[in-house]
């Protein structure tokens, strides 16, 4: 009976080893360049910088799935953002997995995944971006990059970005695609124990890609610490004609201020087209207006940007942009109302 006892428990293992495959892949890019800008301070100076993840930002990332039988399957991803010019991690708070680290269960119902997550927000505005989430550190979308809010709004809770902002953590997250269909719900918990509406937030958002059209909304609200609302939303779509494609949004955020005083708001209207020259050569050109309502003042933002790309290979390709910014109100930088800029790099992905 000792000896049948392990053979039996070896045996009733046998089946899931043999249906449990598992993959993990490390995947990252590496982005590095010049990069000059005009305006940069009170006296109109301009400047020259060693770009680090000019069009593409860097990442070092680890993911992963296993099979677990009956359609049922599991994933990881963890990854980690760093500078190319000095290979320190890319934050300020020294996190080491700051872009994602998340695990989940999924099948032909779609997956939940749990952790430190892109928002719904985030993922609808690249769906919708001409520029596909490249020049980050120009582009207003999703991280805000370039726009100045006064110091008030900020304060308040309002982002640069118009939305809900890049990433939350403690996100509980679910994502289905049902034919050119794709479906995204999201909780994150503030994890505040006196009162759990504070520091929350919630999103909705749906994508379609069929054919030639593309479009896409999503829906957020969260809450501040001090329990203050936040309510952002995106919306856009696109059409793709052969090597030929043009996609246009909108998005706006609204934060509320202690007393009722009044709502902070940002709003962003952008679009552009890119056209495949041939094999290796791409073009990009896009406007992005950006426009702020305070309290007691209010500015705005556009940014011009046309680039371009050769591709070496599916991997490897080298990029220049030119960008204009013009700026009036409480946008203004600097005390300059203009910037212009140009970037030139290479960028690798593995």
């Amino acid at each position: 009976m000792n000896k049948f006892l392990p053979t039996l428990a070896v045996a009733w293992m046998l089946p899931a080893a043999a249906f449990a495959q598992s993959t993990v892949a490390i995947y990252g890019a590496i982005d590095a360049g010049l990069r000059y800008q005009t305006n940069v301070d009170a006296a109109g100076n301009g400047q020259l910088t060693m770009g680090s993840g000019n069009s593409f930002s860097n990442r070092l990332g680890f993911r992963g799935e296993e099979d677990l039988g009956n359609g049922l399957k599991a994933r990881f991803r963890l990854e980690s953002g760093f500078s190319s010019k000095s290979g320190a991690l890319d934050n300020t708070n020294n996190v080491l997995f700051n872009r994602t680290a998340s695990v989940g269960l999924g099948g032909t119902w779609g997956y939940i995944d749990l952790g430190r997550q892109y928002t719904i927000g985030f993922r609808t505005e690249l769906f919708l971006d001409p520029y596909d989430h490249h020049y980050t550190g120009i582009v207003p979308l999703s991280s805000g990059a370039g726009t100045t809010l006064p110091a008030a709004a900020r304060t308040a809770g309002l982002g640069a970005s118009s939305s809900s902002g890049t990433r939350f953590n403690n996100d509980i997250q679910y994502t289905g695609t049902f034919g050119p269909w794709t479906v995204r719900a999201e909780h994150a918990p503030g994890e505040n124990a006196e009162d759990r509406s504070r520091g929350t937030a919630q999103a909705l958002g749906v994508l379609y890609a069929g054919g030639p059209l593309l479009a896409g909304g999503a829906y957020t609200y969260k809450q501040t610490t001090a329990g203050l609302g936040n309510r952002a939303w995106i919306v856009g779509g696109g059409y793709k004609a052969k090597d030929l494609t043009f996609k246009a949004g909108v998005s706006r955020e609204r934060q509320e201020t202690a007393g009722g005083a009044g709502i902070y708001q940002n709003r962003t209207v952008f679009g552009g087209a890119s056209y495949q020259v041939n094999g290796p050569v791409a073009l990009t050109a896009a406007v992005y207006r950006s426009d702020y309502d305070g309290l007691v003042d209010e500015g705005s933002r556009t940014l011009y940007l046309l680039g371009g790309v050769y591709a070496f290979s599916k991997r490897s390709n080298i990029y220049a942009e030119l960008d204009l910014n013009r700026y009036s109100g409480a946008l203004v930088p600097s005390k300059q109302t203009s910037q212009r800029g140009v970037s030139l790099g290479l960028m690798h992905t593995f």
